[in-house]
């Protein structure tokens, strides 16, 4: 299965022909708690979603029958797939085009079921912004355990361990208590390398853009000075501070909200970035026009999104599939004033527009 990026990637890249692409978005939460997982309100929305747009379509033609197979491959996808844990669902299907693409999330999504001659990537180009790929490094002196995190979910992905003899203090006496707390030291030191070597290798496989240390105040300060320069950039700021034996599930739900304020601030800092280029006739546009014809012509380097930009969904899908297919990454703002005041629209750019 594609991950999020890999998979917006794909559709924007989608070649225009003409069958009608079904996109459905849905919050696959249980409605109550304790409800039973495999009836849920999405199902519902799905269900009744999927006749309006059948009433479209009526009374025969290829577009009718070329979306009854594919509403027929969505809901055959749920019979078959009804995991409790999926906290969200994307799909995107054309008949015509041979398309069936899935990404389950440990996040939901905004429900919706649409038909059109694209699939709508909006949502999917938010949930990439908004949760990248972290690996979290959680060690103590003589343990690690490596986690990650994807799309809502968290996985453990094992971690090196060594022989605790020499990792422990002891109080010897005299120059063998030196020797041995030197000993303990070096033997520490050795395991921060091994430990940052397997975390840069976790990070290069899986593409993982953050990284979190957690753990003991006697560890972390070795790995973190046994990092390859390279990751440095990647390292939060923010240690979190958990017992090496702390369940999976306490992880998860320790990272999940300082992901999501490291994700807020960043976000608010490329707006701010913006309208500061704007002010200064750097490089930056905004408006929904200049910021399409700065995509249009390759020179934008990241589209800014505000959430409550008042601009059509149509010409919001518009905006991500010129800016995925150019290459500039999307940036989806929350409650930044000074963007939302410029009517939430805009663009970082590589280079100064032929105009400035």
């Amino acid at each position: 299965m594609q991950t999020a990026p890999q998979l917006l990637r794909t559709l924007a890249q989608l070649d225009p022909g003409d069958g009608l692409v079904l996109t459905v978005y849905l919050d696959l939460r249980p409605h109550r708690p304790g409800e039973n997982p495999g009836v849920r309100a999405a199902h519902i929305f799905l269900r009744d979603r999927l006749r309006e747009i059948e009433k479209t379509l009526l009374p025969r033609g290829q577009p009718l029958d070329d979306f009854r197979a594919d509403a027929a491959r969505v809901n055959r996808f749920f019979e078959e797939h009804a995991e409790p844990y999926l906290q969200g669902v994307a799909l995107f299907a054309c008949h015509r085009r041979q398309l069936f693409e899935v990404l389950e999330t440990g996040v939901p999504f905004d429900d919706e079921v649409l038909l059109e001659p694209y699939p709508d990537l909006f949502q999917l180009a938010r949930l990439a912004d908004e949760h990248e790929t972290a690996v979290v490094a959680l060690v103590d002196t003589n343990t690690a355990r490596i986690f990650v995190t994807r799309q809502g979910f968290l996985h453990e992905v094992g971690g090196p361990s060594v022989d605790s003899v020499f990792t422990r203090h002891r109080n010897t006496g005299g120059l063998n208590h030196k020797r041995y707390q030197r000993r303990v030291r070096n033997r520490r030191m050795d395991f921060a390398r091994e430990m940052a070597a397997a975390l840069e290798a976790t990070v290069e496989h899986e593409g993982a853009t953050r990284v979190i240390l957690a753990g003991d105040e006697v560890a972390i300060p070795f790995l973190h000075r046994a990092l390859p320069p390279k990751l440095e950039p990647l390292v939060s700021e923010q240690v979190l501070r958990l017992d090496i034996r702390t369940p999976s599930s306490d992880v998860h739900d320790e990272v999940t909200p300082l992901l999501a304020q490291i994700e807020s601030d960043e976000s608010h800092d490329v707006a701010t970035r913006l309208i500061e280029s704007v002010r200064e006739q750097g490089l930056g546009v905004l408006g929904t026009q200049e910021t399409k014809d700065a995509l249009s012509h390759g020179q934008g380097d990241t589209l800014v999104l505000a959430e409550e930009a008042p601009i059509a969904a149509q010409e919001r899908n518009e905006l991500v599939h010129l800016a995925t297919v150019s290459g500039a990454a999307v940036e989806t703002v929350i409650d930044h004033a000074s963007l939302a005041a410029a009517g939430g629209v805009g663009a970082l750019l590589r280079y100064r527009p032929p105009w400035v």
